[in-house]
C-alpha cells in the first residue's frame, strides 16, 4: 500500500513554518507497514488543495491531509475534500454537540466552532479528543482520505488510534520496517569506512548513513514478509552495535539527553551544570524530559566575567591570568557548580559562539567543556564551525556526550567512584 502526504498551509509553502507533520506521518506508516512515496505541501486555497486531493488519489491508495480543518475562514479542507469527491457538506448533530462539550465553559461559544461539525457527505468524523478540530475519513471507491487537524499533539493522536487501525486492516503481512542506530563522536566518512563490509554484505537490505548535528545516524529499511524482515534488522542492528561500542548511544527516538538522564537516575546521581556560551541551552535540554528534576541538580549562567567570579567562584587569579575562555576558567566552573548545588557531577562550559569576539589566539568556536566530581576533574578543548546557534548546540551536544562517556566507563563498567 502507498500513501500521500499532503500537508496545508499557506504558511508552509511561505516557509514562514517549517512542516514537522509530514516526516513524523511517513515514519510511522513505514513502522507499520505503509510506505508514504511522496509528500505534498499545498497552501490554504480550496481549488489548490482539492487538485492535490484528486492526483494522490491517482497515484495513491490513501491519502492523509493535516492541517485546514480549524474554524476559521482560512481553514478550508473540508470545503476541498467536498468539492474533490463532489459530495456536499452536511451538518452532523452528533459531532456539534462533541464540539459544544469540548468548549470552555466559562466563555460563550462563537457560532462559527460549528464550521466544524459539517463533514463531505458520507465522511466519518474522528472526534477531537486534545482540540477541538474534528479529523475525517471519507472513502471514495477503493482509495481512503483521512483528513487530521495540523496541531501536531493532536494528529499524533488520531494517526495513532484512528488511521493505523484502518490502514492495518488493508496492509497484510508484507511490511517496511526501519530501525535507527544513533551514533556521537564519529564522522561520517569514518563511520563509512568501518561498516563498509556490513553494508556490501547485505544487499536486501537499505543501509544508509544521514548526517545530524554532532550526530551521524544508521537507517536500516528493509521490506518484506514481516518476521523474516524483523530477523533480519535485529542481526545487522546487533553486528553494527557490537562494531561501534560505545560511539553508539541509542535508537530510534533516543536522545542524547534521555540517555544521560537514565544514567544518572539509574546510579542516583545528582547533576548540575554552569554555562557561559551556551546560555542555558544544555539545562534546557535536561529539563524538556519528564521527571529530569529526579537527577538534574541546578542549571547555572554566569554569563559575564563578573557573575563567574561572584556567582560561580572563579579565582580571580585564574581569569586574570587565562581568561574567560580557558580549561582554566571550565575545570573551575564545573568545580563551582558541583560545590554549590551539593550535586555529585558538575559540567563547565565556557567558549566563543561569534560571530565575533575571537583572536588568533581564541578562534571563535573555541569551548572548553570541563567534568568534576570529588574524585575526578578533568576538561576537553573543542572548536566547533558554524553560525552562533550551531555552535551552542554542538557545545551541549558534546558535553552530553562527555557526560555519557564518562558515566558509561565509571559507572557502567564496574568502577564507582
Amino acid at each position: 500500500m502507498d500513501c500521500r502526504i499532503i500537508a496545508v498551509g499557506t504558511e508552509l509553502v511561505l516557509g514562514l513554518t517549517t512542516d514537522i507533520n509530514s516526516p513524523y506521518i511517513a515514519r510511522f506508516l513505514a513502522e507499520n507497514g505503509v510506505s508514504s512515496q511522496q509528500h505534498q505541501v499545498v497552501p490554504d486555497d480550496v481549488d489548490e488543495i482539492a487538485h492535490a486531493i484528486l492526483d494522490g488519489l491517482q497515484h495513491s491508495d490513501a491519502l492523509i491531509i493535516t492541517g485546514g480543518l480549524g474554524p476559521t475562514f482560512d481553514d478550508v479542507t473540508r470545503e476541498a475534500l467536498s468539492k474533490a469527491a463532489k459530495r456536499e457538506l452536511v451538518f452532523d448533530p452528533k459531532l456539534a454537540e462533541i464540539l459544544k462539550e469540548r468548549f470552555p465553559h466559562h466563555k460563550p461559544m462563537p457560532e462559527f466552532i460549528l464550521r466544524q461539525a459539517y463533514l463531505p457527505e458520507g465522511a466519518i468524523p474522528i472526534n477531537p479528543t486534545l482540540g477541538t478540530a474534528p479529523g475525517i475519513v471519507l472513502e471514495i471507491e477503493d482509495k481512503i482520505i483521512f483528513a487530521l487537524p495540523g496541531v501536531l499533539d493532536e494528529m499524533k493522536v488520531m494517526l495513532k488510534d484512528k488511521v493505523i487501525p484502518l490502514l492495518r486492516k488493508r496492509v497484510r503481512e508484507k511490511a517496511i520496517l526501519i530501525k535507527v542506530i544513533k551514533t556521537c563522536g564519529i564522522s561520517e566518512a569514518s563511520l563509512q569506512e568501518r561498516l563498509e563490509d556490513i553494508i556490501a554484505r547485505y544487499e536486501n537490505l537499505n543501509i544508509r548513513i544521514l548526517v545530524h548535528l554532532e550526530e551521524v545516524h544508521i537507517l536500516l529499511m528493509a521490506e518484506g514478509d514481516i518476521r523474516a524482515v524483523e530477523e533480519l534488522i535485529s542481526n545487522v542492528k546487533d553486528e553494527i552495535t557490537h562494531r561501534l561500542g560505545k560511539l553508539v548511544y541509542g535508537f530510534d527516538e533516543d536522545t542524547l539527553e534521555k540517555v544521560v538522564g537514565k544514567l544518572l537516575r539509574k546510579h542516583e546521581l545528582k547533576l548540575a551544570v554552569a554555562e557561559s556560551c551556551t546560555g542555558g541551552l544544555l539545562s534546557d535540554r535536561f529539563t524538556n524530559i519528564p521527571g529530569s528534576s529526579d537527577y538534574f541538580w541546578a542549571g547555572i549562567i554566569p554569563y559575564s566575567t563578573e557573575m563567574k567570579r561572584e556567582l560561580i567562584r572563579v579565582p580571580s587569579q585564574v581569569l586574570l591570568e587565562h581568561g574567560t575562555v580557558s580549561s582554566f576558567t571550565a575545570q573551575a566552573m564545573a568545580d563551582g557548580a558541583r560545590l554549590i548545588a551539593e550535586a555529585n557531577i558538575g559540567l563547565g562550559i565556557t567558549g566563543i559562539a561569534g560571530p565575533t569576539g575571537g583572536t588568533p589566539e581564541k578562534p571563535v568556536g573555541l569551548t572548553f567543556i570541563a567534568l568534576s566530581t570529588k574524585t575526578t576533574r578533568f576538561c576537553k578543548r573543542f572548536i566547533f564551525t558554524g553560525s552562533r546557534e550551531v555552535i551552542k548546540f554542538k557545545a551541549s551536544q558534546q558535553a552530553l556526550n562527555l557526560l555519557r562517556l564518562f558515566l558509561l566507563e565509571r559507572f557502567e563498567e564496574g568502577e564507582v567512584s
